[in-house]
């Protein structure tokens, strides 16, 4: 009886497979992770279970790594490996990183290192900056740097931002600097915001500020036997 050479065939392939499994002692799944640690440099690498093309792959990747260490000013750069072209790359990238730097204000800016219209760019980024942490009512705002009609802007943000203190009784206000309608205003908010904390029972409550209708009204409310 002749038999199937697809029947003996399959197997046979079924044996070659577990054979080569056993033999490096990993599994598929085992043998990706491994190549993916050894890739991204990870210490549970194992360089002895690498096959030829893994290892040329595993360089590949660690030096494309590298370039990008070094495109970043990172700590783990190594660049006595680069090439000349890759040296090259890396010193455009380090330059683009400093212009990023110096636009953002994260930290100093080496201005000597900059272009001309580089320098212009960034001078133009600071000042803008400048103005908008002044808007803010930040500390790093430097009024010296600001233009008159700057300052004069800045100073109406001061005094509505001011105000807003005040209406929301923030202990920031400056009642000195609001005029007699805003003052009149703030006082009927302090007033309305007394009331409230009366009713809600806080402690914040000041009840020698309250109306005899507003006591009264609270006195009704606290003693249900007086409807």
């Amino acid at each position: 009886m002749k038999l199937n050479s697809r029947i003996l065939c399959c197997p046979l392939l079924i044996s070659v497979i577990c054979f080569a499994t056993l033999a490096w002692g990993q599994s598929p799944v085992d043998h990706e992770q491994n190549l993916f640690a050894c890739k991204d440099g990870w210490d549970s690498c194992d360089h002895s279970a690498l096959t030829s093309d893994d290892r040329k792959a595993v360089a590949i990747a660690r030096r494309q790594q590298n370039v990008s260490n070094c495109d970043n000013a990172w700590t783990s750069c190594d660049r006595s490996t680069l090439s000349g072209p890759e040296l090259a790359e890396v010193a455009i990238a380090a330059h683009r990183n400093m212009v990023a730097m110096c636009w953002s204000g994260v930290r100093s800016c080496d201005y000597a290192g900059l272009t001309a219209s580089e320098a212009a760019a960034v001078a133009v980024a600071e000042d803008q900056r400048n103005i908008s942490d002044c808007w803010n009512g930040w500390p790093s705002c430097n009024l010296a740097k600001l233009s008159p009609s700057e300052l004069a802007d800045v100073k109406v943000a001061q005094h509505r931002r001011n105000v807003a203190q005040c209406w929301n009784g923030w202990a920031a206000c400056d009642r000195t600097t609001l005029s007699a309608s805003e003052l009149s205003a703030v006082m009927v908010a302090d007033h309305q915001r007394n009331y409230l904390a009366c009713v809600s029972g806080f402690v914040e409550c000041n009840k020698s500020r309250l109306t005899a209708a507003e006591a009264g009204t609270l006195a009704t409310a606290g003693n249900p036997t007086s409807r």
